[in-house]
């Protein structure tokens, strides 16, 4: 008989603790939604909050990077080396972030643009894999200190089966 009084109390606990959770996030939820209210519509005297569910210039930049680069990958293991790159990746040293960037970042930045060149430089198609690696290994360096998110999907960018000679 105890034995049951024991299975129904957990039960009562359990159901307890799950109605708590249920009205928390509810609150959680309202709350929420009252800060976003209150975020798209700011009062005279305060300042453009950035919306943390909006991404920055310099993600927006990232992702196409990455889209074009995907496409760069192909075109390199085809023996195509472009004869330049976009010139609106420059804009990586000055687009707005939402992290705070410093030196690091652009020590990185200088080299990934190094990098892109080097891949418009290449004479043969081994000379273009690997500046393209090398570039590849500069972004997931950079995604190493900085916003880690997206590093397993750089990683999966190199070009494999490929053996640098030097």
């Amino acid at each position: 008989m105890t034995f049951k009084k024991f299975i129904i109390g957990g039960c009562l606990i359990g159901a307890s603790f799950f109605v708590a959770c249920q009205e928390q996030a509810k609150d959680n939820t309202n709350e929420t939604a009252a800060v976003k209210q209150e975020a798209t519509e700011p009062s005279e005297s305060e300042e453009k909050v950035l919306d943390v569910n909006e991404p920055s210039e310099l993600a927006l930049l990232m992702r196409s990077m990455y889209d074009k680069n995907l496409a760069l990958k192909e075109q390199i293991k085809n023996g195509e080396i472009p004869e330049s790159f976009p010139e609106d990746w420059l804009s990586i040293h000055s687009a707005e972030s939402a992290e705070q960037l410093n030196e690091t970042f652009d020590g990185l930045a200088k080299e990934y643009i190094k990098n892109m060149e080097a891949i418009t430089k290449a004479s043969t198609k081994e000379e273009g894999i690997q500046a393209y690696n090398n570039m590849i290994s500069t972004c997931a360096s950079c995604h190493t200190i900085y916003c880690q998110g997206p590093l397993a999907k750089i990683k999966k960018m190199k070009i494999k089966d490929f053996e640098s000679k030097s």
